[in-house]
């Protein structure tokens, strides 16, 4: 074994972590909209918890690991190393803009107890995440398939 592999499962398994969450939020969006309203916040706020101890952290690891792993076999100039290092940087970006003030646009709409405008703040927050999860696949498609 390389160090290059265990620099590879590192990367691969950040990715996991700070993304495989994201690809349920549709399904745990949907079942919080069906709770009362005052009780909505309490899972919006575990979303954005998540986001600033987990995704955010992790995506520090995923590019760090990536980094090597690009310099290690010389493979900077690649579109397979290129798209997804810019799909990384507007995720993130997307994470602690978009994303997270739609989270808390949610929190603030449950906590006033404002269905209209939790269901505006929703479906602006669904479009986001959808496009974030499509940035992501991807990005994973450029890093396994390697296209020219």
């Amino acid at each position: 074994m390389r160090f290059y592999d265990v620099v590879l499962w590192l990367h691969i398994t950040a990715v996991v972590v700070a993304f495989g969450a994201l690809f349920a939020y549709p399904v745990f969006l949907a079942v919080n909209a069906r709770a009362p309203i005052a009780q909505r916040a309490t899972f919006h706020r575990g979303q954005i918890a998540f986001s600033r101890r987990v995704t955010g952290p992790m995506l520090g690891v995923v590019l760090l690991a990536g980094a090597y792993l690009a310099t290690d076999a010389g493979v900077w100039s690649e579109a397979w190393v290129t798209v997804p290092l810019v799909i990384l940087f507007v995720v993130a970006g997307l994470g602690v803009t978009a994303l997270r003030r739609g989270e808390e646009r949610l929190v603030e709409r449950s906590e006033a107890g404002d269905e209209a405008g939790y269901a505006a703040a929703l479906a602006t927050l669904r479009t986001y995440t959808f496009i974030t999860l499509a940035l992501v696949v991807i990005a994973i498609f450029f890093m396994t398939a390697k296209p020219g």
